[in-house]
Formats: structure tokens, C-alpha cells, sequence
């Protein structure tokens, strides 16, 4: 049975601000719907992963990073065809080896960049190489990184736990150059300390280089925010249905007490992409629900709804060809994790990119 992100989720909270003003603020009712089907399934030949959870594609590779990997993290395949190519970023404790493995990043050089937050580092893999290209010592101030992106020249962006701010953004050298934003709370109770109200708004983020904006998805409730990082302002903050994370605050931490939300988010040239779970812990210690999420919502670069689409599956992580209207994502429930989403009720899935 694969390892399941809920129990990754009590692992990363045990380690461990002001309200916007009305007009950033926005609740969530979308225009349209639509219903996206599995039209093609890939098998993987000769690859093993125990929790596909990110995916990333360029122009001729696609990378997909395992979670909870028996022995490498990063796997890229040829794309379209899917051709195995090689796995790389081995996990263990030698020299070039890593402890864990949160998110990859591709740069323009398609080197493949690699959070390791147990070891604090962050680690590149050159294109068509194996072995560790550089590693970057996170700085120490930061309480354990759990996600990052690429921003401008050799310059990083990863959330800021303490909560003190929302993000920092990091030198080439791992130091924190600036810290930005804070948690939108819309009321705070002044008996929990900032750090556990950063454990609650724990949130996967994406950078688009293009349009300079930033978008955080919380894990937990269901709130997007966007940052003009360039010009260093707040966009909007969108609140679901769900609203706020809802936890309990025991012992020093934040204990979910609401529901599962995002697990990816993704920012294109004309919308922002975000991966909806929407299960209740509830449920979820009655093992009454499906790994995953099965509602992708897509907002404009102003953070206004324009669409929900449904899946067919429920899957982890996703990415998006924009320009083809292509939605590739993986289904921790199958075997066959890799698959492609397209409009309208498809025949039955194909076993080979096109």
C-alpha cells in the first residue's frame, strides 16, 4: 500500500498578520464547469514509485518526483513518447545522495533542482547527468522548507514558517535576501504563537517568471493567495467555500481539524491551475476517502473563477500544456500513475502518448 500524504502530513506539522483589506479579498463561485476524462494512460516499464507527487514537463522530457521513494526521487522520460530515459537523485547518506525529497524545479537549462528538507539543501542535477551538480545550504533561520520555486537569477523562493512573514526569497547562497507578505488571517488569537499559524497555512506555492506573480494554495481549508513579487504587492486573496485552515492548537502545534484542500498549484500565461481535495479529516481517520484530489480550479491572472473542471481520477499533482490544452497528472490510487485528461467522454484510455 503506498505510503499516504495524510500521514505525511501529521509527520510535517509535529516539526514545527493581518487581515487584507476587503477589496483583495474574494469568495469563490464559478461561472462553469466541465467534465475532463482520462484519454490516455501511459504504462511505465521497468520504473517503480511508491508515491508519485510532482510532476514537470519542457519541450522534450518529462520529470516525475516520488515522494517516498525506495531509492530515487526524480524519474524523466522522454515526452511524448514516455520513453524511460533515467532516474536520478538517489536517496541514502553518502556523498550526492538525499534524505528526502519535497519538490523538483526545472530551470531553462532543464537542470532539475531538488528540495531536500531533511538535509536543508537545495540540489541541481544537470541535464543528462546523474550525479549532484551543486548544493545550496538553506539558511538557518528558515524553519524547515517544504516547498520552493525558481525567481529570477539564481534566486529562490520558499514559504516562511514562522510566521512572521508569508515568504522569503533566498540568495544563490541559501541567505534570505527579503521576507514578504503575511498570513491573511482574518482574525488571530493572540494565545497561539505565529509558528503554528504557519504550520496551519502551510501552502504549495508557484512562480511564473513570465507574469512575475506568485500563487499560494493552503493544505489545509481553501485559500489561494497572489503576489506581484516584481512589484512587491499583494493581488488578491481568494477564499473557497471552506474558508480558513481550521485546526486545534495542542501541545505547540496545529492539529487539522477541517478539511484536506490543495495539493498543487500551478500559474500559466493566461490562468492560474489549482488541485482541490476537499476531504474532511473526518473521513479521512475513517479511511473514507480517495487519495487525491478530482477538481481543478482555474482562476484569470486577477484571481477572478473562470471554471471548475471534475476528473475522472483522483491524482496528486498535475501539469498543464497550456498552449495544446493538454492536463497531465498522476493517480497515486493505479499502477499506471502517468495520464492525460481531455475534454469530452473520450473512448476507452490509449496506452501510448500520441
Amino acid at each position: 500500500m503506498k505510503p499516504s500524504i495524510y500521514l505525511l502530513i501529521a509527520l510535517e506539522l509535529s516539526f514545527f498578520l493581518t487581515a487584507c483589506s476587503q477589496n483583495k479579498i474574494s469568495s469563490v463561485d464559478f461561472p462553469a464547469t466541465e467534465q475532463l476524462f482520462v484519454s490516455e494512460v501511459k504504462p511505465i516499464d521497468g520504473v517503480s514509485m511508491r508515491y508519485p507527487f510532482r510532476v514537470r514537463k519542457n519541450d522534450s522530457c518529462l520529470y516525475v518526483m516520488d515522494l517516498h521513494a525506495s531509492e530515487y526521487y526524480v524519474h524523466q522520460f522522454e515526452y511524448p513518447s514516455m520513453k524511460h530515459r533515467r532516474s536520478f537523485a538517489k536517496r541514502g547518506k553518502g556523498p550526492g545522495e538525499l534524505l528526502d525529497a519535497e519538490n523538483i524545479r526545472l530551470n531553462a537549462r532543464a537542470d532539475c533542482w531538488i528540495l531536500d528538507a531533511n538535509n536543508t539543501t537545495l540540489d541541481c542535477f544537470q541535464n543528462n547527468g546523474d550525479s549532484l551538480f551543486q548544493g545550496i545550504v538553506l539558511d538557518k533561520r528558515l524553519i524547515r522548507s517544504l516547498d520552493f520555486d525558481l525567481y529570477a537569477d539564481s534566486l529562490f523562493i520558499v514559504p516562511d514558517y514562522t510566521g512572521t512573514h508569508r515568504f522569503d526569497i533566498l540568495g544563490p547562497d541559501g541567505k534570505i535576501r527579503e521576507s514578504r507578505g503575511q498570513i491573511p488571517l482574518k482574525k488571530k488569537d493572540e494565545d497561539i504563537p505565529a509558528p503554528v499559524y504557519a504550520q496551519a497555512w502551510r501552502g504549495f506555492l508557484d512562480y511564473n517568471p513570465e507574469t512575475g506573480l506568485l500563487a499560494i494554495a493552503t493544505q489545509l481549508g481553501e485559500v489561494i493567495e497572489i503576489y506581484d513579487v516584481p512589484g512587491d504587492s499583494l493581488v488578491k486573496v481568494i477564499y473557497g467555500k471552506e474558508g480558513e485552515p481550521r485546526f486545534q492548537y495542542r501541545g505547540g502545534y496545529a492539529v487539522p481539524d477541517g478539511i484536506m484542500g490543495y495539493s498543487d498549484v500551478w500559474i500559466g500565461k493566461e490562468n492560474i491551475y489549482a488541485l482541490f481535495w476537499g476531504h474532511s479529516f473526518k473521513d479521512i481517520r475513517q479511511n473514507q476517502s480517495i487519495e487525491g484530489g478530482n477538481r481543478i480550479q482555474v482562476f484569470d491572472l486577477a484571481g477572478n473563477p473562470v471554471k471548475q473542471y471534475f476528473l475522472d481520477r483522483y491524482i496528486t499533482g498535475f501539469c498543464i500544456d497550456e498552449a495544446n490544452g493538454i492536463i497531465t497528472g498522476l493517480d497515486v490510487n493505479s499502477n499506471q500513475p502517468v495520464i492525460k485528461f481531455c475534454h469530452g467522454r473520450p473512448d476507452p484510455p490509449s496506452h501510448a502518448y500520441r
